[in-house]
């Protein structure tokens, strides 16, 4: 009776460990400030989200005339919650309605922290209690538009990004989104305002494109005060100085702005807004410290003021080429098929307005997030569930991950465990059953009397006893006094070579502790045997996610991924071990108990064959179900993880727009599938747990009957039978157990399943991809539209002419090179986006060579061909017409670095010798150390060198202090500018220093003085090497670069020296359409 109380013992402490700091966290969470806005609420239900509507959530905000400035703060310091220096000191600001506020600093300086103050997402030194600060306190219902220097979108179309919860008003949205330049990019988009971004853009949208979409949901919502953090810095001179005049000095005029810019210039150059000053106060940062607030109409009349940003002024002296055109001989490989006809009409209108009585008020209403009942509700890439039973491919992978010769010792010990066990107990039956117990009172000596035991008819052991008034007794002892008589207090008497009760003891002894050794054994090996499965299914999907292509990662929502690492991986971690150990734990003791009752009970056969079948049939009706429950609930995870990830990047929009209830009903719609499938699950097992009761009872009394039917007729010895009554009663739970356990674990396989489909299913890129005419043929798949197969790379030679220090020199040669994208949307019917269209171009080793065009030009198209980001179409010829013939998505034509194919070359060794730094720089969480070395492998003078070298630091004890600085997820506890300071330097720390330098609007979201140093940077460490330059500031190509080529559309317009290229298009206005830079 102990063994199963003490085997749940360790698990049980387990359970009250985990439940106890589970707790701790969770009660750490709800004591956290929640900083929500004081809202009024109506009986007006939030029906932007498709929930019931029983649940009044709508806020009602103050009116403006009550309140005397939207921003007032007085002498406060700020920091961030998860670090106790201040980044913010001092901070006396006050804004009026309707002012247009600039604030500027160098890099680090504040400014970006300064709005997240503003917002209420800092924590203020003076109001400890709350994270908003003392100006959301005073004007709580305002609603703030924030939009980021990583511009936030959530997963959706971008019609849901733009419309935000609101009501959809097709007017105003014409408007807006003229308004911020996003008319001619959403008429090339097949699906126009209902393409799907993905999540925070995809690959559907580029940088300029998504901070356009971000700064169009703010103006949409008609918020009170916006906040702007950098919104110009991804975008070309033309579009910034379209949404300068039409935005944020045209429709958002007499609205509160504050603004963080480094092209403070585009705002007060009267060439663009033919009026001087439109910028009521400049506010200047350094350090965190408001060092002058002074009015625009004064600022530029500084000389100091004008020298830091005349080079942009210079540039932008340039008349706007908006709507060019180019002769044929001012241009390189252009195509003369011009499909850009009515794409770039801005005649045609973007949104066709229908008759009210013609307009389906739920095809543009924002519930559809959620209500499938209208076509843009088709989501195609949906996660793929499995049907039937578990494939043995399942299994086999499972004990494959255990390893063959370990489950093979599991079983084995497993079998040791369970025959030991049973041996003892019909030991101890056999004991019983021999030694014919019995006892008879010979004598009776005053207060003591003597009885004899006859465990043979030879030998008698003698046993002294006091009792009083005893006269006689005799008596046959049963099994259970026999179990309770005392072996220690035994006297032996009689013949040396009897069989005695020490020889019983003996073998009983030797059965029960070779019974702990091999239950020790079995736990340890199954332990270890689960602790390896784990990790190798964690390894493999590892692997296979670091692999895959990139085009996988802007198609799959986050939160699926997130769900299979966490909750299928710790399913596999730690549920499947233990219920598989109780499985075959169940399996073995069933077993164990059919032999010992059919040895000593052959009558109970016949009644246990018809329970087989029986609990056979229940386990077959309800294990289809549970395994099926199971999946469904593992795939309704999903959208909660993606929802939870989502939320928490856009946590500063959602606050500033008081969407927080709206939100948490989305979390709570998207929790509710997941409860459903849960509660399914349970109600399933109820249905099972019933019915199984049912059936034990029936086991019992039957086993009871045939127990006294047999004893009755005397058919065996009262301890056989009573052995067989005690595992009869045992066989009932133990098959109960097997049926449950048995659907439990297959539906815990349903994890490894998962775990499998991704490592089987996730496209891979291939290492080197085949020139020779017979390619790698695709193999058939559900999911071969998405992907090339994987190949094995015995199979294809690496090139011959690779040197070891290749690239020697650092020539590219781009040779009819075309580019298409799989448009992700939510349209059933797939279409593709062409971003690069057959262009040519040559890079001469140690060239600069500047990249211009507008947002979603296919600029930083280029840069993923050439690091073979996207896939290639394998075969010697390779161009546009194969493609569409074989239905590839991908990259047609010939990329060559120093004369070799890029693609044969290996990925590790191409992607190595290529330094990219790009326009959203990515650094792990932890210390800046981590990040710069993340090997470990350099002492800190060296890295203290290098922080040195691109200006992070001024001293070295500055410099040390860097290293130890905690970065944050992603790098957000620092700027972004700094972000790209530090990637800059971990680029000088790469051996060999590469030979083809890769710039992504690397210096987009620095400062000018910051840009001047990147740029000092790379001309005294990488002497010689080959630039590509990817750049909206046109003073920068023009000073640094050799040559330039202009992208639009993704073709190649124009390229030659900066200077008469750039004059050529400000200039000719004949032939090509050409939107602008």
């Amino acid at each position: 009776m102990l063994i199963g109380p003490m085997n749940a013992f360790p698990w049980v402490i387990n359970g009250v460990m985990e439940a106890t700091i589970s707790m701790q966290r969770i009660t750490k969470l709800f004591y956290l400030s929640s900083g929500s806005f004081p809202l009024e609420l109506t009986d007006t239900p939030l029906s932007d989200v498709g929930i019931p509507t029983d649940i009044p959530i709508v806020c009602s905000f103050a009116e403006k005339s009550t309140i005397s400035m939207p921003v007032n703060i007085m002498n406060e310091s700020f920091y961030y919650t998860n670090c106790d220096n201040l980044v913010l000191k001092n901070i006396t600001l006050q804004v009026q309605w309707g002012e247009l506020i600039g604030v500027i600093g160098p890099v680090g300086s504040g400014k970006s922290s300064l709005l997240l103050s503003i917002l209420g997402e800092l924590q203020s030194v003076v109001s400890e209690d709350d994270l908003r600060n003392e100006s959301m306190k005073t004007n709580p219902r305002l609603r703030y538009a924030y939009v980021g220097q990583t511009p936030w979108l959530h997963s959706g179309t971008i019609r849901e990004n733009i419309l935000f919860g609101s009501d959809c008003d097709l007017a105003w949205m014409n408007t807006v989104i003229e308004a911020c330049a996003l008319k001619v990019d959403l008429a090339k988009l097949p699906n126009g305002l209902d393409t799907d971004v993905g999540e925070a853009g995809g690959n559907s949208l580029s940088g300029g494109q998504r901070a356009r979409v971000a700064l169009a949901r703010a103006v949409y919502q008609k918020a009170d005060v916006y906040l702007l953090d950098d919104p110009l810095s991804a975008l070309d001179v033309d579009v910034g100085q379209q949404i300068i005049t039409n935005c944020l000095l045209g429709l958002l005029s007499g609205r509160t702005r504050i603004i963080v810019t480094h092209q403070l210039d585009w705002l007060m150059n009267t060439k663009i807004v033919n009026k001087r000053a439109q910028v009521d106060f400049i506010v200047e940062l350094k350090d965190g410290i408001i060092t002058r607030k002074i009015p625009g109409n004064l600022y530029l009349d500084n000389d100091d003021n004008n020298r830091v940003h005349q080079p942009v002024l210079d540039i932008n002296s340039d008349p706007p080429y908006n709507e060019s055109t180019l002769s044929s001989d001012n241009h390189h490989n252009c195509s003369e098929n011009n499909n850009n006809s009515t794409l770039e009409n801005d005649d045609v209108p973007l949104i066709t307005i229908k008759d009210d009585s013609s307009v389906n008020q739920s095809e543009f209403s924002p519930n559809c997030v959620i209500n499938n009942n209208n076509n843009y509700n088709v989501n195609i890439n949906m996660e793929h569930m499995a049907v039937g039973s578990i494939s043995p491919h399942v299994y086999k992978s499972y004990i494959h991950s255990v390893g063959y010769f370990l489950t093979f010792s599991i079983i084995l010990s497993l079998l040791l465990m369970q025959g030991t066990r049973n041996a003892s107990d019909w030991w101890l039956s056999y004991w019983v059953q021999n030694g014919n117990l019995s006892a008879v009172v010979s004598s009776f000596q005053g207060s003591s009397y003597q009885i004899e035991l006859f465990p043979d008819n030879h030998t008698k052991n003698k046993y002294l006893h006091s009792t009083h008034n005893l006269s006689s007794i005799n008596y046959n002892s049963s099994i259970n006094e026999m179990l309770q008589t005392s072996i220690h207090s035994v006297v032996r008497f009689g013949e040396p070579n009897s069989i005695t009760g020490y020889y019983y003891l003996e073998i009983y002894a030797f059965l029960v502790i070779s019974n702990l050794i091999a239950t020790i054994f079995r736990a340890v090996l199954f332990a270890f045997g689960g602790l390896v499965a784990a990790s190798v299914v964690h390894e493999s999907a590892l692997d296979t996610i670091l692999e895959g292509r990139q085009n996988y990662f802007n198609t799959t929502p986050q939160g699926r991924i997130l769900n299979r690492f966490s909750s299928d991986v710790g399913t596999v971690d730690d549920a499947l071990p233990f219920q598989l150990n109780i499985l075959l734990a169940s399996l073995a003791g069933l077993l164990g108990a059919l032999v010992i009752v059919c040895v000593s009970l052959p009558t109970l056969i016949f009644f246990l064959l018809p329970l087989v079948f029986i609990f056979w049939s229940i386990q077959r009706q309800y294990r289809g179900a549970a395994r099926d429950l199971k999946r469904i609930s593992s795939i309704v995870r999903s959208p909660v993880y993606g929802h939870y990830t989502d939320t928490l990047s856009g946590l500063a929009v959602i606050h500033g727009l008081g969407q927080e209830i709206r939100f948490r009903q989305l979390t709570a719609c998207k929790l509710s599938d997941q409860i459903r499938a849960e509660l399914a699950s349970l109600a399933a097992s109820c249905w099972l747990s019933i019915r199984l009761q049912l059936i034990g009872s029936a086991v019992i009394t039957g086993v009871v009957s045939v127990s006294l039917v047999g004893r009755l007729f005397d058919w065996t010895h009262i301890a056989s039978i009573g052995l067989s009554v005690v595992y009869a009663l045992n066989i009932s739970g133990l098959m109960t157990s097997v049926v449950y356990d048995m659907t439990e674990t297959e539906k815990n396989l349903v994890a490894v399943e998962r775990c499998q489909e991704l490592t089987d299913d996730t496209p891979i890129e291939h290492d080197i991809v085949s020139v020779k005419p017979m390619g790698p043929q695709p193999r058939s798949s559900s999911h071969s539209h998405l992907r090339l197969p994987k190949e094995r790379k015995s199979g294809i030679a690496y090139p011959t002419g690779l040197l070891p220090n290749w690239p020697a020199s650092g020539s590219i040669f781009f040779n009819n090179v075309s580019l298409t994208y799989r448009q992700n949307s939510q349209s059933a019917n797939e279409q593709s986006v062409k971003a690069l269209d057959d262009v040519s171009f040559t890079v001469k080793p140690g060239e600069c060579v500047g990249i211009v065009g507008r947002t979603g030009s296919g600029k930083s198209s280029l840069i993923k061909v050439l690091l073979r980001l996207v896939d290639h179409l394998p075969g010697p010829y390779t161009n546009q017409y194969i493609a569409n013939q074989t239905g590839f998505i991908g990259a047609t034509g010939q990329v060559f670095v120093d004369g070799i194919d890029v693609r044969t070359i290996p990925l590790t060794l191409l992607r190595s010798r290529i330094l990219t730094i790009c326009q959203e720089p990515f650094l792990f969480s932890g210390c800046l150390r981590d990040n710069l070395d993340p090997e470990n492998k350099l002492n800190d003078s060296v890295l203290e060198d290098v922080l040195l070298k691109c200006q992070l630091a001024t001293s070295r004890l500055q410099a040390s202090q860097w290293l130890l600085r905690e970065v944050g997820e992603s790098g957000r506890d620092i700027s972004a500018g700094q972000r790209q300071l530090i990637c800059l330097a971990r680029a000088l720390l790469r051996q060999p220093r590469p030979k083809i330098i890769c710039l992504d609007e690397a210096t987009a979201s620095v400062d000018n003085k910051c840009e001047e140093t990147i740029h000092q940077v790379l001309d005294r460490e990488f002497q010689g090497a080959t630039i590509l330059l990817i750049a909206h500031r046109l003073a920068s190509v023009r000073r640094l670069c050799s040559r330039v080529i202009v992208m639009q559309s993704g073709r190649l317009v124009a390229e030659g020296p900066p200077k008469e290229t750039l004059d050529t298009i400000f200039n000719h206005t004949e032939t090509i359409d050409l939107v602008t830079l």
